[in-house]
């Protein structure tokens, strides 16, 4: 049988298929997980501007947001498995040229490459666990592994810098997407087919869905302004390098805790409502304390409060998402719209930055934050509704 066609009794709930998904998330995320601190070596390695660094890492984000808009708009007539493969090399040359390149140009060009295979990579990932029974619990194992894997980059960060350099991190990017490779005996080629969804789901229903993807594509561009900078507005407050480092790994931490409490929390027993809105406001809330000012205290408060209920809510959002069509296709627009907000976050952050001073930052990110949960809770409780409707119907 080929590597690249999947098993005839494949079970995307199978213990292996999940587990190959988990652990191609670290693959796939290796670079933006860590985002902070690699802008923050932008700026101290590099001697890049807060305004440079921050829009090379857009350029990395756009090169995500890229590959997964091409899988979303492609993923229904394309391989998976073939597709990872292809994403895993491209993401390989990417950071090969980003290790090699010679001046602010031709690096911005190559983490665009590099970008673009890690976006097919994380498109995957999270389509293979939107194909699963319990997504929710799922995606929070995704974020409880991913988030491990990041407090430690962080809090090494400025140990690598001195060691390894830029450029070394570059080299080990490339060789973490080389290992995707392992995943591929484990992965779905391709999304559901219909004869094979047990529970009819209806029509698609856009006039929710519409509005649901625009809340989506806000929270994350709201994520995506505050998340590049953290790292900077810690070192703008005064703090020493490592003490920014120290605070960042417990807030990845508190991220490993906010996802966990996905899986644990159930939101067939506790709903969408409250989890949604304490994450999104949450979330708000916690990058408005940084706005008067930096002190360590507060800086720990507001990244800790950040990561748990950034990572606390996003299983919960997504799942929503996911529940507008169970054959799993929705799942991967719904990938291309976040990471093109985690794009054009960093993008317009860059743009409104000032010199030393990220009150402006912190700002946009917050409004961001509100618009986003306007557009998002009232369409996904609407849905709900119509989905408990639906049920009953179909019960009777």
């Amino acid at each position: 049988m080929s590597l690249f066609r999947a098993r005839s009794d494949f079970d995307p709930d199978r213990t292996s298929s999940i587990t190959a998904a988990v652990l191609l998330s670290i693959s796939a995320n290796i670079s933006f997980i860590i985002q902070p601190g690699l802008v923050g070596g932008f700026v101290e390695v590099l001697g890049l501007s807060e305004e440079a660094a921050g829009q090379l890492a857009a350029m990395e984000m756009f090169g995500v947001a890229s590959a997964t808009i091409v899988l979303a708009i492609a993923s229904l007539r394309v391989n998976w498995r073939t597709s990872l493969a292809l994403f895993a090399l491209i993401a390989v040359v990417g950071n090969y040229f980003s290790a090699n390149a010679d001046g602010m140009e031709q690096l911005s060009q190559a983490r665009f490459v590099a970008g673009f295979g890690h976006g097919g990579l994380i498109s995957l990932s999270f389509s293979a666990i939107g194909l699963t029974t319990r997504t929710d619990r799922n995606l929070g194992i995704y974020l409880t592994v991913l988030l491990s894997y990041g407090a430690l980059g962080l809090l090494f960060m400025p140990y690598l810098l001195d060691s390894i350099g830029i450029n070394g991190l570059f080299i080990a990017f490339g060789v973490a997407a080389l290992m995707a490779l392992f995943a591929l005996p484990f992965m779905p080629s391709g999304p559901k087919k219909a004869e094979e969804i047990e529970v009819p789901s209806g029509p698609m229903r856009w006039k929710l869905l519409l509005p649901t993807l625009l809340g989506f594509l806000a929270y994350n561009i709201s994520q995506g302004i505050a998340w590049a900078y953290l790292f900077l507005i810690g070192l703008s407050g005064g703090l020493e390098e490592q003490a920014v480092a120290n605070a960042m790994f417990i807030s990845q931490v508190f991220g490993v805790v906010g996802a966990i409490l996905a899986v644990v929390i159930s939101a067939k027993v506790f709903g969408r409502f409250g989890p949604i809105t304490l994450g999104v406001l949450g979330g708000a809330a916690f990058i408005a304390l940084l706005m008067p000012g930096v002190t360590f205290v507060t800086y720990l408060v507001a990244v800790c409060g950040f990561n748990l209920a950034w990572n606390k809510v996003l299983p919960f959002i997504l799942a929503a998402i996911a529940d507008f069509d169970v054959r799993g296709r929705v799942m991967s627009f719904a990938l291309a719209i976040q990471m093109g907000g985690l794009a054009i976050g960093p993008y317009i952050a860059s743009r409104v930055v000032g010199d030393g001073n990220f009150f402006a930052v912190e700002l946009a990110s917050v409004l961001f934050f509100i618009v986003g949960y306007v557009l998002l809770i009232i369409p996904i409780m609407a849905h709900q509704k119509v989905l408990r409707v639906h049920h009953t119907s179909a019960e009777a």
